[in-house]
């Protein structure tokens, strides 16, 4: 009987954790919404975004109480669709603002994950507890560091860091089966020929509402707003992001046949959405992804992924001359040859040489809300909203001590993967494979934060075993 009694105590104690983290996220959220809706003057498409943003949350949380495996996938929506339900709520006010509460809601919606992981946080892998004892207490230094002098942008950029650190301990927390885990990276393939064949279309076509953001929001270096003359960007807000999305989704339908979408042609349509997007990062990780899959998969795995290889090769030999666009991605390729001559590499070199220089001379870091997209909630001047390496983004945010701590830690995650892949040859591989990408990744934007960031360790959390006694599939 005390055996009962103090599990039933247990229960409604994590019951009751469940709804003050609940009734806590909720004031954060409403006092960052009211913040927001106090410095525009736009109140009618405020409120519409704010609709879009409370609707979003009520469907996740039904969600998560009847279909609670669906949550993953439904998350991914969220944070692909976003960027342009915001583009079409702006172009139908013709209204342009650097800030958007629609920002914030792929954020809100993951933050439902915390249900479950509060509840079920005795499940968790103690190797993940270590990590994020690790990352908690960085973020919890950035966050005060930043706070005073940044405001609601040290809010985001925690939010930006930490959701994504989330997703890691959901998936060790919750223990779905391994066949809810194919679906939900069958479903990330799906995912990525939508943006595929909306970029394609947009390549083509460039919908009006898309026309007016690249005029509005300055983005000069995606190209001229025309058919055929810049660079894709599709459903996400700009080429860069764009261009990792479909290459992470790329490299996880190429190493295995179960997790694609539309088999071949799936295939093809985001290996040339990927092309449109002139990002060279998002091969070169896509490459990297299926090499470290390659090194560490099974012997028939090798000899599909290097037959497919040989189909992709001649594709690209072939048919991509007869497409659109197909002169801009050839003149894109060639300046892999040329590096030294490219003036975005040389810039990030630049970029590079002063952010070391800053870090030695402040070693204790500048905070969260220093960089990246959260410096568009503050007036500061003191702040670099475009931050070209990864690496020196931790020093920068964190100091010294904790940015060591933290690339550290990565490595032992790296390690782990290393030596679990040794033996697990389902899921161990791609797990390996985005952990290896993070490391390649970091080299040019901290892609540990936002949508980069929950994909990568959504990928690295299905590594981790759990017992089989405690396997459900809901």
């Amino acid at each position: 009987m005390e055996r009962i009694s103090g599990l039933s105590s247990w229960r409604r104690n994590a019951a009751r954790t469940v709804r003050g983290s609940i009734q806590v996220g909720v004031i954060i959220a409403s006092g960052t919404l009211i913040g927001l809706l106090s410095s525009v003057d736009s109140l009618h498409i405020k409120l519409l975004e704010m609709v879009f943003l409370v609707l979003c949350m009520l469907i996740g949380l039904y969600i998560q109480f009847k279909s609670p495996h669906v949550l993953i996938p439904y998350s991914l929506l969220i944070w692909t669709i976003s960027p342009e339900v915001r583009r079409l709520l702006d172009w139908s006010f013709q209204s342009y603002s650097d800030t958007s509460i629609i920002m914030l809601t792929p954020y809100s919606v993951s933050l439902i994950l915390l249900i479950t992981t509060l509840k079920h946080f005795n499940r968790i892998d103690s190797r993940i507890r270590l990590i994020i004892k690790i990352i908690g207490v960085a973020l919890i230094y950035g966050f005060i560091l930043g706070f005073m002098k940044y405001g609601l942008s040290s809010v985001y950029d925690l939010l930006s860091l930490f959701v994504p650190f989330l997703v890691l301990l959901y998936v060790s927390a919750s223990q779905f089966d391994k066949g809810i885990w194919d679906k939900w990276l069958r479903s990330f393939a799906y995912l990525a020929v939508l943006v595929g064949v909306y970029g394609i279309y947009q390549y083509l076509v460039l919908p009006p509402w898309d026309h007016f953001w690249m005029t509005t929001a300055d983005m000069n270096s995606v190209g001229i707003p025309e058919p055929q003359k810049f660079r894709v960007f599709s459903l996400l807000n700009s080429p860069g992001p764009a261009g990792m999305f479909l290459g992470f989704a790329l490299a996880i339908m190429i190493v295995q046949k179960k997790w694609r979408a539309f088999g071949i042609v799936g295939i093809m349509i985001v290996a040339f959405a990927l092309l449109l997007t002139l990002v060279r990062v998002g091969w070169i990780t896509c490459v990297i992804m299926i090499v470290a899959y390659f090194a560490r998969s099974r012997l028939k795995s090798k000899v599909q992924l290097v037959a497919l290889g040989v189909i992709m090769v001649l594709a690209y030999t072939f048919i991509l001359p007869l497409l659109p666009g197909a002169n801009q991605v050839s003149s894109r390729i060639s300046t892999f040859e040329s590096l030294e001559e490219d003036h975005s590499f040389n810039e990030r070199l630049d970029f590079a040489k002063y952010i070391i220089s800053d870090v030695i001379s402040n070693p204790i870091g500048r905070g969260l809300g220093s960089s990246g997209l959260g410096v568009k909630l503050t007036q500061s001047s003191n702040t670099v909203a475009v931050f070209d390496n990864g690496y020196l983004n931790l020093f920068y945010s964190f100091g010294l001590p904790l940015g060591l701590a933290v690339i550290f830690l990565l490595g032992y995650l790296f390690v782990i993967l290393f030596k679990i892949s040794k033996t697990d040859k389902g899921y161990a591989p791609i797990s390996f494979a985005a952990i290896s990408a993070i490391l390649f990744l970091l080299l040019g934007s901290n892609v540990l934060s936002g949508l980069s960031g929950y994909i990568l360790l959504l990928i690295i959390s299905l590594a981790f075993p759990y017992a089989s006694t405690n396997r459900r599939e809901l």
